[in-house]
């Protein structure tokens, strides 16, 4: 098959006139007592639209996970059962607090956090649950929530890559205690770098208020801090790039969704090609349209992601178990993730695409399988 001169990205952003207005007013205008303008309005409507009191938007959406990890309180000592199956920001924002991640496995047809495998993780020690909404891919949360309720465990959802993806119709990242969304260059709604942690909980959403400025009270005078703190809130520009994405996230949703409907249009019968599809009761936002690669395909995953690059199209392969990395420990086998780890592809999904680039991209997979 002849290559195309088109790059054909893994993710990239649709940017209009609009997020080019609303930077312009930022850099114009965003000042003096406009300092925090589009950074307040941006908090204000990500929380209505996914149904949250509260938020806080942050240079990036690790420090929003590091917030709601101290903000609820984990410490040195604590163990918090989370996903193997992630960037590993995930669980690096809990080592920051002192606490332990336990590694357990993923669900084989969302590639979320398995419900099944929490319990056999649980100890004394045990203080939270950290699930991802993979891909975009709402994670099983009455389960999740019911085990929760059971053992009194905080539930934080990473939901880097999910705005807008829905759980029985409600918007995930309020499904659980905190939640965390990302707008890095990759995702969805973007805004360079970015992050937005939200809750219900005015407990938690004061702490890491405090904690996100430095824990600045001016309790005993200007500038007084009364607390460790950190410098995690988001500027006025990066906010005003986010807004602009916010205000048109439901177009932008659909984009993706379509990019998934062309994918599984011309791959649902390649044998032994498992395409990770939304759940009922579920809506993904399909951020990365994954495949696995079954046992009937001889193919080798790396050889085919290697062979696609060649052709100008730019795949990933799934994460790496994090219970491998040097800093973690592997206290189960997780056969699951180990699979996707070796046989897991994501697709390309850039807002660029046309269905002529996906059909490109399909007939590609299928010659090299």
């Amino acid at each position: 098959m002849k290559e195309t001169k088109k790059r054909i990205s893994f993710a990239g952003p649709s940017i209009t006139q609009k997020e080019i207005d609303y930077v312009t007013d930022a850099v114009k205008n965003g000042w003096y007592e406009n300092y925090d303008k589009h950074t307040q309005k941006l908090e204000k409507t990500f929380a209505q639209y996914v149904g949250a009191k509260y938020a806080i938007a942050t240079h990036c959406c690790t420090q929003a996970l590091h917030l709601a990890c101290a903000a609820i309180g984990l410490k040195k000592g604590d163990e918090v059962i989370v996903t193997d199956f992630s960037w590993v920001a995930t669980a690096y924002c809990i080592f920051y607090t002192g606490a332990q991640c336990v590694f357990v496995d993923i669900d084989p047809d969302t590639w979320t956090l398995d419900p099944a495998c929490i319990r056999a993780a649980i100890t004394p020690k045990t203080k939270a649950i950290m699930l991802v909404h993979t891909f975009g891919h709402p994670a099983a949360m009455d389960e999740i929530r019911e085990i929760a309720r059971e053992y009194e465990l905080l539930v934080i959802e990473d939901a880097a890559p999910a705005i807008g993806a829905e759980y029985k119709g409600q918007k995930v990242g309020t499904l659980g205690d905190v939640g965390c969304f990302s707008f890095q260059g990759a995702k969805m709604t973007v805004s360079g770098e970015g992050g937005i942690l939200v809750t219900n909980d005015e407990g938690i959403y004061n702490r890491a208020k405090l904690l996100a400025s430095m824990g600045r009270t001016d309790s005993q005078g200007t500038f007084w801090s009364d607390m460790l703190g950190y410098q995690y809130t988001m500027g006025n520009l990066t906010a005003a790039l986010a807004l602009a994405q916010m205000e048109r996230v439901e177009e932008l949703l659909a984009k993706k969704r379509k990019i998934f409907s062309w994918y599984a249009q011309r791959l649902n019968t390649v044998q032994g090609l498992k395409i990770i599809t939304e759940k009922p009761d579920c809506k993904s936002t399909y951020c990365y349209p994954s495949i696995l690669l079954e046992e009937s395909i001889l193919a080798d995953r790396d050889q085919v992601v290697s062979e696609l690059k060649k052709r100008n199209i730019h795949s990933r392969p799934g994460f790496p178990r994090m219970s491998r990395f040097p800093v973690c420990e592997a206290r189960f086998e997780n056969p699951v993730a180990a699979l996707v780890e070796k046989r897991g592809i994501s697709l390309p999904s850039a807002a660029n695409l046309e269905e002529s680039d996906i059909d490109y991209v399909c007939r590609s997979i299928q010659e090299l399988l």
